[in-house]
């Protein structure tokens, strides 16, 4: 794949090339004084975001954030979609039932304004806990455990209660989150949940859909062709060109890979596993790969990332440069 060299929109985060945050800080009260971007060059900011959202129409590697959709109405910009990353591709959105209308609001804006896309993320585990809790309530109770039947009817209709909030919210698509087996009762677990994916994917063929978690666990290994990209979780491992082969197993498309990373937080304030900037940096070691194809990287807890000390994303911004900046060759 052939990606563009430096990046003139991507100039301005070039100074921040390192690898994370040295020191975790507290989320402090912004002065909403200072004027923007946009408020102090109208006709150039415009023209900024013309150019970003034709970069994102070429060919290159892509980035994801995840951020946590709420309901109750933003106290921090980390909470808005408008101030993730403008060169992120897509924002991959956590939420519980329902979103604040400011926020499901910036869903169409940051589509139009900037060309990014964001995706709703539909997690299988949600689902395993609330069974597990239903059947702990059961046994308390001295009653049978769920039938099969139920199972399956449980998991089916948990996940289409979930998916459902793609098109009431404006979603551009989903990413399916699944880290489950294919064994025992996982297996029909599994078949349920997917099915409620499929269901979506037939209905709305224009939607985008990511799968996250263990492709090699899932049964129908044909229907991951049906997802645009696989994401790998790296988690504390730092060795990724051994991920591929362990995750995606011998069936699973590899020419879609999506590294995920995770930044520093205030609950975990070390760099867990490899940072973005240096999964940047192995991702182009790796573009010759004949075994897998990484087409780009996932910060799990983007959000995160904008109280680094130094500056907001910091760690992410950096990456985003260093994907699309191809080095040179001495």
């Amino acid at each position: 794949m052939k990606i563009l060299g430096k990046i003139s929109i991507m100039a301005s985060a070039a100074v921040m090339l390192l690898a994370g945050c040295s020191k975790w800080t507290e989320p402090q009260s912004l002065d909403y004084r200072r004027q923007s971007p946009e408020q102090e060059n109208p006709e150039q900011y415009a023209a900024y975001l013309e150019q970003i959202k034709a970069f994102k129409k070429t060919e290159h590697h892509v980035m994801f954030v995840g951020m946590e959709g709420i309901a109750e109405h933003p106290s921090s910009q980390s909470q808005h979609l408008m101030a993730m990353p403008d060169s992120a591709d897509y924002i991959v959105m956590r939420m519980g039932n329902a979103l604040h209308p400011v926020v499901a609001g910036e869903i169409a804006t940051v589509l139009e304004r900037k060309g990014t896309k964001t995706l709703l993320y539909v997690d299988y585990a949600l689902i395993a806990e609330a069974w597990s809790n239903l059947e702990d309530e059961r046994a308390d109770k001295g009653q049978e455990p769920g039938t099969e039947e139920e199972l399956k009817a449980f998991y089916r209709k948990q996940a289409e209660a979930q998916i459902a909030r793609c098109n009431e919210y404006g979603f551009a698509g989903i990413m399916v989150s699944y880290l489950g087996t294919k064994v025992g009762t996982g297996s029909i677990a599994q078949e349920a949940f997917m099915e409620a994916v499929k269901a979506f994917h037939s209905a709305n063929p224009g939607k985008d859909m990511v799968f996250r978690g263990g492709a090699r666990n899932i049964i129908d290994q044909e229907f991951l062709k049906e997802f645009r990209y696989l994401v790998i979780v790296a988690g504390e491992e730092r060795k990724l060109s051994l991920l591929p082969g362990r995750v995606l197993g011998s069936s699973a498309p590899t020419d879609r890979v999506i590294m995920e990373l995770t930044v520093p937080s205030s609950d975990v304030p070390e760099q867990l596993g490899m940072s973005p900037v240096e999964a940047a940096q192995w991702l182009w070691t790796e573009v010759g790969n004949k075994d897998f194809t990484p087409r780009g990287l996932c910060v799990e807890n983007a959000h995160d990332d904008y109280f680094c000390k130094d500056m907001a994303f910091k760690n992410v911004r950096a990456a985003i440069t260093v994907l699309n900046t191809e080095p040179t060759v001495e």
